[in-house]
């Protein structure tokens, strides 16, 4: 559990402020409108005028992914050797595969109203998902794999 949270943590928090300056450089949205475009995905638009309740929602569900996002790659690590073999390539790859996955998947089912596709906006997102979400979920997940089989082989 310590991993899954300090990985979630960390992805969060730079996941929260990616999409805070990029929203901000680009539409000029608040960081408190952007925690709660993602409490739109539950509530529709009457997110947007719930003021701090919508904003906490936000923030709650955005970590609850980044969480959840962490498990999942904790979880199968043990399964999948390429993970340990190549952690920085399969932290980039999951970012990229969750960005995918969130994006042609998961929000379309949401309330979060659809925009327009904008290729320059989409690498960026792409990109951030890689690096600032699939590679520390990676590289934490990797150390605690490292520790434990270091502290197994003291055992024997």
């Amino acid at each position: 559990m310590y991993t899954v949270f300090w990985g979630g943590l960390i992805a969060g928090i730079l996941d929260g402020i990616a999409a805070c300056i990029f929203f901000y450089l680009k539409l000029h949205l608040r960081p408190a409108q952007v925690m709660q475009y993602i409490a739109s995905a539950i509530y529709g638009p009457e997110a947007f005028t719930g003021g701090y309740n919508m904003v906490t929602i936000g923030i709650i569900l955005h970590f609850l992914i980044s969480f959840a996002l962490a498990a999942v790659y904790f979880w199968i690590y043990p399964y999948f050797k390429m993970l340990a073999n190549w952690p920085r390539l399969s932290g980039l790859g999951f970012g990229l595969a969750l960005w995918l996955v969130i994006n042609l998947l998961v929000l379309p089912q949401t309330q979060i109203a659809s925009v327009p596709f904008e290729l320059s906006a989409a690498l960026v997102s792409v990109i951030w998902h890689m690096i600032l979400v699939g590679l520390p979920i990676a590289m934490i997940t990797k150390s605690h794999f490292d520790r434990k089989l270091r502290y197994d082989a003291q055992l024997v």
